[in-house]
This record gives C-alpha cells, sequence and structure tokens, in this order.
C-alpha cells in the first residue's frame, strides 16, 4: 500500500473471481483474483460471494470483484462463525488493501467491480442467475414444504403456498400483458398480499414501486402520476382511498383467478426491478430505478458477510418508503430462512418487536438508527436479546453511546449500514467493536461488488484523511432516476476521470478514509437532512409550502441534535395584515394533507420578510438558531396522578398534563392530535412510560399510536386498565 498522502479509493471483493469479463479494462483481476498494479495479492474466498443456485447450473464469474452463483445462499458464507466474510476491501489510489471488520478477506483493484462500459461486471455478465426472480422461484421450489413466512398472529405459509401465490400475481400481470419495461404499483399494508404482490410484479417482468398506505392519498396520486403504473395491485379496503386514479386496479381477490403459470420471463438483469422514491429538493420526489443486477448483488453482499441459514428468522417492519424493505423480504426468502410480518404500523411500537422477537426467536434483525434508539428506551433496561445474533443498522450516523448500549444487552452482532438508495440499500459496513473506548462510529469499507471514491470539489481524488466527497461505483449502482434525464446526469457520472469507462454515482455525503480504509461519516455538502432516519430534502417542503393559500414565501430549516432534531417552517404571507395564528394553522393543515407526517414542520412561524446574509441569500443559521431558540419550555411535571389541590385527576385530565410536559405546551385540547402536536415516536415512548408511572398501570404504546387524541387515548387507557 503506498502512503497516506496519496489518493484514496477503494472496493469490495465479493468472493473469488472466475474469468475476466472481456469487455472490462486493462488491470482487471484475472482467474485467481489476481490484483491490479499495486494491490494486494490474496485471492477472495472461495464460494463467499455468490446465490445457490444448483437447478440453475452454476455460472461464472464476470470482472474481479465478483463470484459464481454458488456459495452464499444456501450454504455459509466466508466466515462460518456468522461474523462478517468479505467486508470490503480499501486502499489508496484505487488499489487493494485490508479489511476493516473481522472475518475472511478477499482484495482486487478497484478496475474489478465494473465492465468497460459501466455495466456491473461483478456478478455474472447476462445470465439469467442474476434476475432476482429465477432465483426466488427456484428457491421457493426447492423446498416447498418449509414455512417461508409467518405472521405476527402465528399464521404460517410454506415455501410452496407463497410460490403459488407469487405466480397468481404474475400470471394475472402478464395476461393483462404487463412484462419487461412496465411498472406496477403495490399499495398494501404490510401483509402476505404485500410480499405476494412485490414478488409477483418481478416475476412477470415488471418493477414495482411500494407506496405506504399511511401517506396522504394526495403525495401518492402524485407520485403514481410519475410513476406511470399500468396497474395498480391494492385491496379491497384501500382501493377507495385512491378515488380519482386513472390507473387500472387490481385487488388481490381479482388476481386468485387460476390463471395458467406465465412461462419465464425473457429478459435481462439489467431490467428494473423496483422503484424506490426519495424526497426531491425540487419539491418533486425522485424515483430511482432499480435493476435485478443490483438487486442480487446487494443480496450476494448482505449474505456473504452476514449469512443466514434455515434456522434463521428476520423480521420485516421497514417501511416501504425506505430500500431496506427489500432485504427483508428477499434476503430471507433467497437464503432459506425464514420472513417474520410485522403487524402494519408495527415498526413504531417496541412492545410489538420485541413480542416478535421473543415469540417467533428472531435472529437477524435491521433497526434503523432512531429505532433502535427508541426501542432501547421504550423497553425495560434488565431486558436482553441474547436470541438474537446479528443486528443491522443505518439510515443515519449511529452514536457511540448507543452502540456501547446496545452491546450491554445482546450478545448479538452490530453493524453500521450506510448507502444511499441510488445504491440500492447499502455500499459500506462496519462491525462495531465491543469497546468501551470507542467514541466515533464508522461507516466501513465497501461491501462486495462496490468502488468507492473520496474526492474534492475539482473531481480529484483527496489524500487519505482528508475530507472529500463520497462517489460510488459498482453492481449496485440504480440505472438512474426515472424520466429524469438531466437529475441523472447530474448525479451519475459516466466515465469519470477517476473511473474511465465506468460509473460513478456523487453521493452528496463527506468522508474521510481513516487508516487502514474504514470511512467516517463527516455530513451532507447539499440542505438535506435527516430526521429520525428518514431522508428529507428541504427544498421540497418549502415547494409545498409556497403552494398554501396565502403564502408568499417559505423557507424550512432543521435544529437540534439526536432525539430532539425538528423541522421549523418560516412563512411570509402575501398579505402582511394577515393574522399570524390563522395563517400558520392553515399551512400546518395543508402540510399534513399535502406531505408524509415525518416531512410535516414542528413549527410554523410567520415572518414579515426573510433574513437575509450580506451576500443575499437567506440567512439559514439565523433561522436555525430562531427556531431553537424559541421552542417551548416543557413545564415541570407533575409529582403523581393528582392537581395542587391534592385531588386526583380524571384520565383525560392526566393524559393533558402529561402531554403538555411531553411536548413542552401550555395546554391541549380533548381533540387535538398527539402527532400534529409535534410528537414523535420518541415523545410517545415519553408520555406512555410517564403515564404507566403515574397510574401505576400497564399502557400498551400501540394505544396512543391508535387513539392519538386525547380523548380517544383517556377512552383507551380506561378500556384497558379498568379506571375510570
Amino acid at each position: 500500500m503506498t502512503s497516506s498522502t496519496d489518493a484514496v479509493g477503494m472496493t469490495g471483493a465479493a468472493g473469488s473471481a472466475g474469468k475476466a469479463d472481456a469487455a472490462s479494462p486493462a488491470g482487471t483481476a484475472g482467474a485467481a483474483g489476481m490484483p491490479g498494479a499495486g494491490g494486494s495479492g490474496r485471492a477472495g474466498l472461495e464460494g463467499s460471494g455468490g446465490l445457490d443456485a444448483d437447478a440453475l447450473g452454476e455460472q461464472s464469474a464476470g470482472a474481479a470483484g465478483g463470484s459464481g452463483l454458488r456459495g452464499a445462499f444456501g450454504g455459509l458464507g466466508a466466515d462460518a462463525s456468522g461474523g462478517p466474510g468479505v467486508a470490503g476491501t480499501a486502499g489508496t489510489a484505487g488499489t487493494a488493501g485490508t479489511v476493516d471488520a473481522p472475518g475472511g478477506a478477499g482484495a482486487v483493484d478497484a478496475a474489478g467491480s465494473v465492465d468497460a462500459a459501466g455495466a456491473p461486471g461483478g456478478v455474472g455478465g447476462s445470465g439469467v442467475g442474476h434476475r432476482v426472480d429465477v432465483l426466488l422461484l427456484e428457491r421457493l421450489g426447492r423446498d416447498p414444504g418449509r414455512t417461508a413466512l409467518v405472521c405476527a398472529d402465528g399464521t404460517m405459509v410454506s415455501a410452496g403456498e407463497l410460490r403459488e401465490q407469487v405466480l397468481a400475481v404474475a400470471a394475472a400481470l402478464r395476461a393483462r400483458g404487463l412484462g419487461p419495461g412496465d411498472r406496477v404499483a403495490v399499495y398494501h399494508e404490510r401483509s402476505v398480499e404485500f410480499v405476494a404482490a412485490v414478488l409477483g410484479v418481478a416475476c412477470a417482468g415488471a418493477a414495482h414501486a411500494a407506496f405506504d398506505v399511511a401517506d396522504p392519498p394526495a403525495r401518492t396520486l402524485g407520485m403514481l402520476e410519475d410513476c406511470a403504473p399500468r396497474a395498480v395491485l391494492t385491496s379491497r379496503a384501500l382501493r377507495d382511498r385512491l378515488d380519482g386514479c386513472a390507473v387500472p386496479m387490481l385487488t388481490d381477490d381479482e388476481y386468485r383467478t387460476g390463471q395458467p403459470v406465465p412461462p419465464p420471463v425473457d429478459g435481462s438483469p439489467d431490467d428494473p426491478v423496483a422503484l424506490i422514491f426519495t424526497s426531491g429538493s425540487t419539491g418533486r420526489p425522485k424515483a430511482s430505478l432499480i435493476s435485478h443486477r443490483a438487486l442480487v448483488s446487494r443480496m450476494n453482499a448482505l449474505q456473504t458477510t452476514h449469512p443466514m441459514t434455515e434456522d434463521d428468522r428476520l423480521v420485516h417492519h421497514t417501511t416501504c418508503t425506505f430500500d431496506m424493505y427489500l432485504a427483508e423480504i428477499y434476503w430471507p426468502l433467497l437464503s432459506g430462512a425464514t420472513l417474520v410480518l410485522s403487524a402494519p404500523g408495527g415498526q413504531r411500537d417496541a412492545d410489538h418487536l420485541a413480542a416478535l422477537i421473543r415469540d417467533h426467536h428472531v435472529t437477524t434483525m435491521y433497526f434503523g438508527v432512531s429505532l433502535l434508539e427508541l426501542f432501547l428506551l421504550a423497553r425495560d433496561e434488565s431486558e436482553r436479546y441474547d436470541g438474537l445474533r446479528q443486528v443491522l443498522t443505518g439510515g443515519e450516523p449511529l452514536p457511540a453511546d448507543l452502540v456501547h448500549r446496545f452491546h450491554a444487552r445482546s450478545t448479538a452482532s452490530l453493524t453500521n449500514l450506510y448507502g444511499p438508495s441510488e445504491c440500492t440499500i447499502h455500499c459500506t459496513a462496519w462491525m462495531c467493536p465491543r469497546d468501551p473506548a470507542l467514541d466515533t462510529v464508522l461507516i466501513g469499507s465497501a461491501v462486495p461488488d462496490t468502488e468507492l471514491w473520496v474526492l474534492d470539489d475539482d473531481g480529484r481524488p483527496v489524500p487519505e484523511g482528508e475530507p472529500g466527497e463520497l462517489y460510488i461505483g459498482g453492481a449496485g449502482l440504480a440505472l438512474g432516476y426515472l424520466d429524469r434525464p438531466e437529475l441523472t446526469a447530474e448525479r451519475f457520472l459516466q466515465s469519470p476521470p477517476v473511473a474511465p469507462g465506468r460509473r460513478l454515482y456523487r453521493s452528496g455525503d463527506l468522508v474521510r478514509a481513516r487508516p487502514g480504509g474504514a470511512l467516517e461519516f463527516l455530513g451532507r455538502v447539499d440542505r438535506q437532512v435527516k430526521i429520525r432516519g428518514v431522508r428529507i430534502e428541504l427544498g421540497e417542503i418549502e415547494s409545498t409550502a409556497r403552494r398554501c393559500a396565502g403564502v408568499r414565501q417559505a423557507v424550512v430549516v432543521a435544529h437540534g441534535t439526536g432525539l430532539e432534531k425538528a423541522l421549523a417552517a418560516f412563512v411570509v404571507p402575501e398579505v402582511p395584515s394577515t393574522p399570524a395564528a390563522e395563517l400558520t394553522a392553515s399551512v400546518r393543515e395543508s402540510l399534513r394533507g399535502w406531505l408524509p407526517p415525518t416531512m410535516v414542520p414542528a413549527t410554523v412561524d410567520l415572518l414579515d420578510a426573510l433574513p437575509f446574509t450580506p451576500n443575499g441569500k437567506v440567512d439559514r443559521l439565523l433561522l436555525e438558531s430562531r427556531a431553537a431558540r424559541t421552542t417551548p419550555s416543557r413545564p415541570a411535571p407533575a409529582a403523581d396522578a393528582t392537581d395542587a389541590g391534592g385531588e386526583e385527576l380524571g384520565v383525560e385530565e392526566l393524559v393533558a398534563a402529561v402531554w403538555c410536559e411531553a411536548l413542552g405546551l401550555d395546554s391541549v385540547k380533548p381533540d387535538d392530535d398527539f402527532f400534529d402536536l409535534g410528537g414523535n415516536s420518541y415523545k410517545v415512548v415519553e408520555t406512555v412510560t410517564r403515564l404507566r408511572e403515574r397510574l401505576s398501570a400497564e399502557i400498551p404504546l400501540a394505544a396512543l399510536l391508535e387513539e392519538p387524541t386525547v380523548r380517544g387515548f383517556a377512552e383507551e387507557i380506561r378500556r384497558v386498565t379498568g379506571r375510570a
């Protein structure tokens, strides 16, 4: 490895390499996994990077950094102990270096990740083995009697039964003329039907876009217009929510009509299989197109570094607006593990998740960082989770303190994942060490089939240890943004100087490489923020706020840190004499109808004019400071369930008092909504915990989620506790 002053580039290995792709550029590794110039001389580990596909025939590997399809799914990964196998290699100037986490290691040079045309070469050229539909149907059909899926209520679905449901969806779509190149919307609550719809669309050859049924219908209809699907898969109970949708709707009972099983799709690994919508800076959400090849590559990576077998169980609870749901569905089903479905809305209920882990013997779990924090806060500190074997987290910076608290309550490994949706689920990983002195959590180095570059403003590699913007390449890269050619060209760079003949995604994230190659996340280079793990473009909220009646200008800022991080909106009225309370209430109400709850600002303030810096830009720092100063302070908590005169409070009065404490308000009304007042999952835990203490009663977290008004929540407490 060259000195630390050299430029930083890195790549991940995916196990043993086969023959080099003839189209790959010079310097690509050969059959033995030999490095390019300057690289390490170790070959990848045998069989650590691919899908088990006995029935399909063994696939030869593509360019270096890839592997055949045998090994990872249906067998152990690189490290039989369950630790990371090939966790990614890092180096200098694009050469290979060392693995940052314990386990097996493989090394290739950066040129091995993609072929000369920019198509991923790491997982096997254009063979059918890199289409997820082929692999899925083969795996489900291999052992039809095993349990593939378990619902929260204990309902079990065998692999054979799930395969039949998936093929029924595919048959219904194919009978209506849908296939490769088409898009299908999935609008289901989390359920067997949701899983079957997602998988069935893939097996029909089309690409699915899943929409959260909790989002405002107006937002969903807008994204449907952008997506332009040829069909919407939904249920009879939900179809009326999309009143006005011009796309044909197909309910789950309508595609159980016994259509003949369709023939295999004659498609390419580079066909789209999924669309992931994320917030857009222009006010319009954008959709990343994920290919079969990218999804298979990422499932390979997860199975390589965190192997699962038929003895494992993984919970699917992540909302479909976050691409990790793809891993929660495909990874266990492809590896032969069991998929455990949480109840709709269950991802917000720590009690429900704890019960799933305990009752269904869950071994593998993904928690967003905020949800992991919420889960540990909500559960008794003495409760342990040693049944878990491996836990993955990500979505936002992971505090070292949270790592320590997790390790104190579980023997499971904890791995920090990083990756924008444009790179399909994740592109780096770092297993958190059990080190009491740990004070900085890294995002790690490249996962298999991935290359990373840390570049300066001019697109040149920075010296090791210096901050720069992260550029990502390899098999996991999205095809681009749906119908957004300008934005695709801006973010997905074709043949940049540091990687001729390849394609890199410009992440907008600032990182620096630590000694050994693992990356440290430093922040954003633009105005994108994350609130409790949700990726938010402030520009989208501002654009939406400017559409509100009576608003001339709008600026949105994020303030606070950790659990207290929040959004604040500042609006300038069209008519200067507009009453502040009237306009701010109207804006909040409009935003609630157009945006998901996580994007609705906690506060809306009226300004006569926006403040500007001396160079004529909006003074966002001043607004952030003002938002932090004007956040209401919390009243001192009452000692018990009595008023100042010693009289026992009624349940509704006590609920109102505790809400004021938790939300920092002077008063609330019986029909006020907890979440409209600024509540979130953390405030739910705080509120329910206080009420449990005051009433000396067990109150489920779900009670507040299901009944979010003072009156409704109080009535639910009376019902579950028997208290008047």
